[in-house]
């Protein structure tokens, strides 16, 4: 049996980044992956929907054209040609991480793993084989869940996997769920002139976000033309001659017709090879420690399978803190995680928003800057939105932000970087920003904390 120091399950975004930087520290690692590198969010998440909602905003920029005197005699939709971009993109980042298991050494082994004990793991692939682990990372990641409802079983009711992929666009879809992959899915067929209706059972879109920050994508996506129902669930899907019937208990119980309905009520983690092993679990996920072990010594994990906020950037912080924690450098995972929405406009948060603070029990301060009294967003003509930041009274330290407006999954950086050294909105506010920028706004939105900002 061939042995190794670290055996990870899953090349997506925990697995690849821990294999990654235990060969560089000098570990024998392995990756099993049963389909190809990246995982969900670089083959079928993040990546291909971020290369699709790049086509979605040039759309709008063509819809506006006019008022920057550029007149645009009409445009047409290449559906094949926009799919084939969107595959070009992922294949040079999966090619790319093939290079960097090549280039630090990382053996990369095609087939579906089974962990047979602490140390053991058996591969079906081309070929069964054994190969032998020091320590085990799982890192197998989650899947779509379809609810439990009738007719979901439907050849045209699909989740987000198939929605990147279709043949054709529909002309009409339905959208269950009004979170993140339904709002951003929402954003992309809209803007390519398909009817699209979200059914979201409570009682806005993105119930996890600050209500402000809701409410004006809420606001942006029915001016698209999205059609949004909220205290609303649909109770069966049925066919009726070419098209979908989807019916719809809310205020007035009502049907949709559509030729797609897209399933995106959340996701479920994958235990497949890993029956052997007794994990204990919390909330149906794998329950780990601070240091990402999990209820057996020696076995860690990390990324969709143990929770959390199921994003790819956490996954992969998780990954390097297994990875530390095995060679005894020990390191806490980090709860800062920033979280991101890629509609139009975009969402951006870290750290506690207001109703957050005050359960907390904390006195807070507010500081609010609108992008609309930002030179340089003014005059790129994307003026919708906010900067919110969130301090303790007693200490003026920086306890959250959210961002709604251009560019705000860039910004939020800044915001982490001041929330993990622990900041206070007087030092960011004092920070010098370049003129004009779209981060102007957060430097105003930071003396607003204390009724100081100067241009609005």
């Amino acid at each position: 049996m061939e042995k190794y120091d670290i055996v990870v399950i899953g090349g997506g975004p925990g697995g690849y980044v821990a294999a990654i930087r235990a060969s560089q520290l000098g570990l024998k690692v392995a990756v099993i992956e049963k389909d190809v590198v990246g995982g969900t969010c670089l083959n079928r998440g993040c990546i291909p929907t971020k290369a699709y909602l790049k086509h979605t905003e040039l759309i709008h920029d063509l819809q506006k054209m006019d008022e920057f005197g550029i007149i645009v005699d009409g445009y047409a939709i290449d559906w094949e040609k926009m799919k084939d971009r969107k595959n070009k993109v992922v294949n040079k980042l999966t090619g790319g991480i093939r290079g960097l298991f090549k280039k630090n050494g990382v053996d990369l082994i095609k087939g579906t793993g089974k962990v047979l004990n602490e140390n053991e793991i058996e591969i079906s692939g081309k070929k069964t084989e054994k190969i032998w682990a020091e320590n085990i990372i799982i890192a197998t990641g989650s899947a779509p869940i379809k609810p439990g409802l009738k007719g979901m079983d439907l050849a045209n009711v699909i989740t987000s996997k198939e929605a990147l992929d279709l043949d054709e666009l529909p002309e009409q879809i339905v959208i269950i769920g009004g979170g993140v992959i339904g709002v951003e899915m929402a954003s992309i067929y809209s803007s390519l002139e398909v009817e699209v209706t979200i059914v979201e059972i409570l009682d806005n879109i993105l119930i996890n976000f600050d209500k402000e920050m809701a409410d004006i994508v809420k606001k942006a996506l029915i001016k698209q033309g999205v059609k949004i129902l909220t205290s609303s669930k649909v109770t069966e899907i049925k066919e009726q001659k070419d098209k979908l019937v989807v019916k719809v208990d809310s205020e007035k119980a009502e049907q949709l017709t559509a030729d797609k309905v897209l399933a995106a009520v959340g996701r479920k983690p994958v235990f497949t090879g890993l029956e052997n092993l007794d994990l204990e679990k919390e909330n149906g996920f794998i329950k780990v420690d601070s240091h990402m072990e999990t209820s057996i010594p020696g076995i860690y994990a990390v990324g969709d399978v143990t929770g959390g906020m199921l994003l790819a950037h956490e996954a992969s912080a998780e990954g390097i803190v297994a990875v530390k924690n095995i060679t005894g450098d020990s390191e806490l995972r980090d709860n800062l995680i920033p979280n991101a929405v890629y509609s139009l406009p975009e969402i951006a948060s870290v750290g506690m928003t207001e109703e957050e603070a005050k359960k907390e029990g904390y006195e807070i301060k507010v500081g609010r800057f609108p992008f609309k009294a930002i030179g340089k967003a003014i005059a790129i003509g994307s003026e919708e939105g906010f900067v919110k930041i969130i301090s303790d009274k007693k200490w003026d330290q920086i306890l959250g932000v959210q961002i709604v407006g251009p560019h705000a999954t860039d910004l939020i950086a800044e915001a982490v970087i001041a929330i993990k050294l622990e900041a206070t909105s007087e030092v960011l506010a004092d920070t010098i920003h370049a003129h004009p920028t779209l981060s102007e706004s957060v430097k105003e939105a930071a003396e607003d904390v204390n009724n100081l900002a100067i241009h609005f």
